[in-house]
């Protein structure tokens, strides 16, 4: 079994007590969710933010978490004088036992686009903490993904030019295969949105593995597949990370190489989730046609190392 939780410094959890956008939706998620009496389990609490505005609510409060920050989550709770209604727990939330039945299940366990926070496994052990009727924040998380293009990709595009008279140009066949964390625009999407996956927790880490197809709305130099999420925390409170709207998640883009495109071209994209050396990676392919006629074609595959030398550019036909 692979370590759990993340061995992230404490400016990790800065980011994510600054991203407004999040802490504002689960605080009113929570004020929706949680009534006096209540008892809530903060699955990978942290530094206890979401065990603590629980715990403001009359909720008894199971806060579990993995890693060293546990003990800053005491420290904070105690300082906030809600130790009597707080216990922290540092324990991997895959193999604790439940201390009792929890109205709620409240966890940030989204990610960039779903599995890349390895919580899932987590997630479905704390559905066995839940009462009859008990509810999970977030309900569901909607993965929804686009074509996007006419961004400047730094991680590639440094590739691509002249470099003090050198050509590096090789290089771009392996940068394309990565997934990249981005900021975009509305702007930027070349076709209307669809959805990827629908998950519900706590069911266990669902099988990725879609074939999408898209029509360009517009002309672009398309650079990838973008994907984001859309969380129900309770009713009538969505957490979105679509473009446009700016969280220390941005969203997550599948680059592929470079095409030219205009309204109507037809993209058509598998994005399938396998696994290699016991670590989650990703694969995508797909073709872009004009009129029934292949413009090009692409194959990649993940890669955190540069061991396998296979062609993983465009195929153009």
């Amino acid at each position: 079994m692979s370590e759990a939780g993340h061995q992230a410094p404490l400016s990790y959890h800065a980011r994510l007590l600054a991203d407004v956008h999040r802490v504002d939706a689960y605080e009113r998620a929570i004020r929706r969710l949680v009534k006096p009496g209540d008892v809530v389990l903060d699955l990978g609490c942290g530094t206890g933010i979401l065990a603590m505005l629980a715990a403001r609510r009359g909720a008894r409060v199971h806060a579990v978490e993995s890693m060293a920050v546990a003990g800053l989550a005491e420290e904070l709770i105690a300082r906030n004088g809600l130790a009597d209604r707080v216990t922290v727990h540092r324990a991997d939330a895959r193999t604790l036992a439940p201390i009792e039945p929890v109205d709620l299940v409240v966890s940030d366990f989204l990610g960039c686009f779903l599995v890349d926070d390895r919580m899932l496994p987590a997630v479905a052990a704390a559905g066995r903490w839940l009462r009859a009727g008990g509810r999970f924040c977030p309900s569901q998380v909607e993965l929804m993904i686009a074509p996007v293009g006419d961004l400047a990709l730094t991680e590639i595009d440094v590739f691509a030019d002249d470099f003090y008279g050198l050509d590096l140009r090789a290089a771009q066949r392996y940068a394309v295969g990565h997934c990249h964390r981005v900021s975009l625009a509305p702007s930027q999407l070349l076709a209307a949105a669809q959805r990827y996956h629908l998950y519900a927790p706590p069911d266990p880490a669902p099988i990725l593995d879609e074939n999408v197809q898209f029509s360009m709305a517009r002309a672009g130099r398309l650079r990838g597949v973008a994907g984001w999420f859309r969380a129900e925390l309770a009713p009538g409170v969505l957490l979105s990370t679509e473009p446009g709207v700016e969280t220390h998640w941005g969203q997550y883009l599948f680059a592929i190489p470079t095409v030219d495109v205009l309204p109507g071209d037809v993209l058509a994209v598998r994005l399938a989730l396998g696994e290699r050396g016991g670590d989650a990676t990703w694969q995508w392919s797909g073709s872009i046609a004009r009129g029934g006629v292949t413009l090009a074609s692409f194959a990649l595959d993940e890669e955190e190392w540069l061991g396998k030398h296979k062609h993983i550019g465009p195929h153009h036909v």
